[in-house]
């Protein structure tokens, strides 16, 4: 399974924590890092077209992860997409930047007008949609909020899992946050 994700392993981030569910192999990653500018969505979208799984997680403040995600739907004949959503666009609100939360409800409103396809329509492409909260990134530790966070390995991992989810079922829209009180 060839798999190929927009962001920067070496950031701690995210893609690091992918990165390392996979054990470092296994899948490819493009970004600013090694030259990809994911602004150029129809390069990126011809890039992509010949890999079995795309994972559209690198964030741009101006509709970047949209325009990708329309331009690889367009290009992708089957496969599976899955869009990396944020828990503000979830909840509406949160400390995340009102530009931020409308990016990603938009994200989030076109995977879930797409994912129809593939179980009524006959498309051969899934989509996927994963809200993550508060990962244990590089950019939540700057804020020092003192809240709970998601560990970067365990997010990794639940992508994996939902990458790895029966062809035969389409998982449309996850949501997580880490729980802030102890059970």
């Amino acid at each position: 399974m060839r798999i190929l994700i927009t962001g920067n392993p070496n950031y701690k981030g995210l893609c690091q924590g992918i990165y390392e569910a996979y054990n470092k192999n296994n899948i490819e990653f493009i970004g600013r890092h090694n030259g990809w500018d994911i602004r150029d969505h129809e390069k990126v979208a011809d890039y992509v077209k010949d890999f079995d799984v795309f994972v559209n997680s690198l964030y741009g403040p101006n509709g970047e992860q949209v325009r990708l995600l329309k331009s690889v739907y367009d290009k992708f004949e089957q496969g599976h997409i899955i869009n990396i959503s944020s828990t503000s666009s979830y909840w509406g609100d949160g400390p995340s930047p009102e530009k931020y939360i409308k990016n990603k409800t938009e994200l989030d409103d076109l995977s879930k007008s797409l994912c129809r396809n593939v179980c009524w329509n006959g498309s051969r492409i899934r989509i996927s949609n994963i809200a993550f909260g508060q990962l244990n990134s590089k950019s939540q530790q700057n804020r020092q909020d003192g809240r709970k966070k998601i560990s970067l390995v365990e997010a990794g991992k639940f992508v994996q899992w939902v990458i790895n989810s029966p062809k035969t079922l389409n998982i449309h829209y996850i949501a997580l946050d880490p729980i802030q009180t102890d059970l």
